[in-house]
């Protein structure tokens, strides 16, 4: 069990952060509400992963090592490299803490924004950020921007 301490935003984005959904024409940030875009402040982001099953989550991981049920380690798993590796970005959204998991496009889409603002010498925690959805058909690629930014 782990017994180390968290900090402030670890334990508010845990208890009460609710996942935003990626659907092709946009984000469903709650249940039946799907918006073209959002505007949003990053807070943080780490790896994650992800074990589906018919498109649906049997197992997931926010911290790439253990499970949020069961005793097993990842690495442990037999099911390990069936997994789809992730990230989690923490995010403010209209106030109210959110999670959203990225991974293939969206992913890499996440990491050049990051690398973009660290080669401009700008922070990612605390940035605020345009987060909008490119239709792909069946699947939607999550695009970020900075704040007052346009999508093309």
């Amino acid at each position: 069990m782990d017994t180390a301490p968290k900090s402030l935003r670890e334990l508010m984005t845990s208890a009460f952060a609710r996942y935003i959904t990626v659907r092709p024409h946009g984000l469903e940030v709650q249940p039946g509400e799907v918006v073209p875009a959002i505007a949003a402040r990053l807070l943080g982001f780490h790896s994650a992963r992800t074990l589906y099953e018919k498109h649906q989550p049997l197992c997931r991981s926010l911290d790439g090592v253990r499970p949020l049920a069961g005793e097993q380690t990842c690495a442990s798993c037999v099911f390990r490299r069936k997994c789809t590796p992730q990230i989690c970005v923490d995010l403010l959204a209209d106030g109210v803490p959110a999670r959203l998991l990225l991974a293939f496009t969206s992913l890499r889409n996440f990491l050049v924004f990051v690398e973009g603002r660290r080669r401009a010498g700008q922070t990612v925690e605390g940035a605020a950020v345009q987060i909008a959805v490119r239709d792909r058909g069946h699947w939607g690629e999550v695009l970020f921007l900075a704040d007052g930014s346009t999508i093309t």
